[in-house]
């Protein structure tokens, strides 16, 4: 009897699709397309992310899958791995990033953003295709202040900035 018994929970469970990995077929930051097991497509399969977090998945990647109420017509995915361009992280650091080499990295000592036409690191801010302003003007302005202002007769600074 028991051995009965069993044998149809097993039947059952035979018939609940469990959680598995899957590769995006087609991206997006809603909805995917994914290649599933020996080859089988998964069309329209939400992508569950975290508020306040929004990503488009590139094709490729790797997802974890859940079959809701084991059903794989309703699954959702809910995390990613494999993108082209990953980022490694040390212990306690967190990133965020894209697929473009943009990136907010916290660090022990301190925010590091990089991309753009901004870039902070080792405490040095660039931006190599902008300018530096504040409440009293830009860097440029400053500059052009210095490099045309005299005391008296003394002639400008043989320095320029």
């Amino acid at each position: 009897m028991i051995g009965s018994m069993q044998r149809q929970i097993a039947r059952g469970m035979g018939q609940v699709r469990q959680t598995f990995l899957g590769i995006v077929a087609r991206g997006g930051s809603k909805l995917l397309q994914l290649t599933g097991l020996a080859g089988e497509v998964l069309d329209e399969t939400e992508l569950v992310q975290h508020v306040g977090f929004s990503s488009h998945i590139p094709e490729g990647c790797r997802v974890v899958v859940i079959p809701l109420q084991g059903k794989t017509s309703r699954s959702v995915v809910i995390a990613t791995d494999g993108a082209p361009i990953v980022v490694q992280v040390d212990q306690g650091e967190t990133c965020i990033y894209d697929q473009f080499g943009h990136a907010i990295w916290l660090k022990e000592d301190g925010a590091h953003v990089k991309g753009g036409d901004l870039f902070v690191d080792d405490g040095n801010l660039h931006v190599p295709n902008g300018e530096v302003i504040d409440q009293k003007g830009s860097m440029q302005e400053m500059r052009n202040i210095y490099n045309s202002h005299k005391h008296g007769n003394s002639p400008t600074p043989d320095k320029p900035m």
